[in-house]
């Protein structure tokens, strides 16, 4: 009979619970955040505390006591179990997992607790801008994120795929307030013109932040020119002085002596073609004369001590 006694105690010990759920949570700062307490304990007041500090407070005969817009509640008790569900509606970050209590009173069990972890997220970029490259060559790339806790993973996508963690030089900082500041460097080679992208993230973020750049890459051949095109180049470029002055007299050219017979090699010369580029040379001379000019005309241009002579360069 004793025995049988004893066993029963120990059965509604067994039954009589409280209970807090869930157990952990993880949420981004700014987000709700729901814990239900439940019990088949009696009790008189229930008191909901955060880090050690009382946030509200629930009577069994007239419900929630004050009113405190930062938190909601939710009565879902049935007629053997009390459940009270607490919504946190803007979750606060704490550089440190965050105590929540439900305590019942007066009751032999106390209280349940749960931890609170708020996370932050901060941004991401890239610091370089888009770029062009020779083919074959190493580009380095810079990734700061700045902001967040925990500490974020960070990562590189190139063309889609995710680039092995080996291949990338990652560190972190964390500054007084608690959060931290990331910077990682991709050095690859360049191949192909293709999107850089650099991704962080912590593990209550439902999607990751991205920052991209553009890279493109040139292909040696790309920048040869033909022979052809230099040619033609060349060629448009070929204006006689005639055309350059406009028939008018060059002033800049010193006089020299120019001998008859040389005429003809010097007309010779004027009605040839440049096909070469070559250093700069002393211009051809050509002097004309009309067919009503008289010989004695050109004596004109000639005078003691030195004559004068009309001339078109030519180049």
């Amino acid at each position: 009979m004793h025995g049988h006694f004893l066993q029963l105690c120990v059965i509604q010990a067994v039954a009589s619970f409280i209970h807090l759920e869930p157990k952990n949570a993880t949420v981004l700062r700014g987000s709700e955040v729901h814990f239900n307490c439940s019990t088949d304990e009696s009790w008189d007041v229930m008191t909901w505390l955060l880090g050690g500090r009382t946030f509200l407070t629930i009577s069994v005969e007239h419900g929630p006591l004050g009113r405190d817009e930062s938190v909601s509640t939710v009565n879902h008790s049935m007629s053997s179990l009390s459940v009270w569900e607490l919504v946190l509606m803007n979750a606060s970050f704490s550089p440190t997992v965050q105590e929540v209590t439900c305590e019942l009173l007066p009751t032999k069990l106390g209280r349940s607790s749960s931890a609170l972890f708020v996370q932050e997220k901060g941004n991401v970029r890239i610091l370089e801008s888009d770029q062009s490259v020779q083919e074959g060559m190493f580009v380095i790339f810079h990734c700061q994120a700045s902001g967040w806790y925990p500490d974020p993973s960070v990562s590189w996508v190139v063309n889609g795929t995710t680039v092995d963690r080996s291949d990338c030089n990652t560190s972190s900082l964390q500054d007084p307030s608690g959060l931290f500041n990331s910077t990682s460097v991709l050095q690859m080679k360049a191949e192909t013109s293709t999107t850089v992208e650099c991704w962080a993230s912590v593990s209550a973020a439902r999607a990751h932040q991205s920052s991209s750049v553009e890279l493109t890459v040139e292909s040696i051949s790309e920048n040869k020119v033909s022979p052809s095109l230099w040619t033609v180049n060349l060629s448009s470029r070929r204006r006689s002085v005639a055309d350059e002055t406009r028939g008018k007299v060059n002033l800049g050219y010193h006089a020299e002596d120019v001998k008859s017979s040389g005429h003809h090699d010097l007309r010779s010369r004027a009605d040839g073609t440049i096909n070469i580029i070559s250093p700069p040379r002393v211009p051809d001379i050509i002097i004309f004369r009309s067919q009503n000019q008289k010989e004695e005309d050109l004596s004109t241009l000639y005078y003691k001590g030195g004559k004068t002579v009309r001339r078109v360069t030519t180049v």
